[in-house]
C-alpha cells in the first residue's frame, strides 16, 4: 500500500492531527502515521457502533430519542 501524508494547511485540522500525533508524513516508517490515523478512525467507528448497540438490546434508544427531543411532538409539518 502506498504511503500517504497526513497534514492539512488548515489550522484547527492541523492542530487537531499534532494532538493524535499523526500530523505530517513520518520520516522513520512512511505510512505510519496513515495507518495510526486509520486505526484511531476505526476505533471511533467501533465504539460508536458498540454504543448503539447497548443502547438497542438495553431498550434505551427511544427512550433517549424521545428525552432528547426527537419525537414528532415538536416537529412542525411541512405542507407539500
Amino acid at each position: 500500500m502506498p504511503s500517504i501524508e497526513v497534514g492539512t494547511q488548515l489550522a484547527s485540522q492541523s492542530a487537531c492531527l499534532n494532538l493524535l500525533g499523526v500530523k505530517d508524513a513520518s520520516k522513520e516508517t512512511p505510512g505510519a502515521n496513515s495507518r495510526q490515523l486509520a486505526t484511531i478512525v476505526v476505533a471511533s467507528v467501533l465504539a460508536g457502533e458498540l454504543s448503539l448497540m447497548s443502547a438497542i438490546a438495553a431498550g434505551q434508544l427511544v427512550k433517549s430519542h424521545m428525552k432528547y427531543n426527537r419525537s414528532t411532538k415538536y416537529v412542525t409539518k411541512v405542507s407539500s
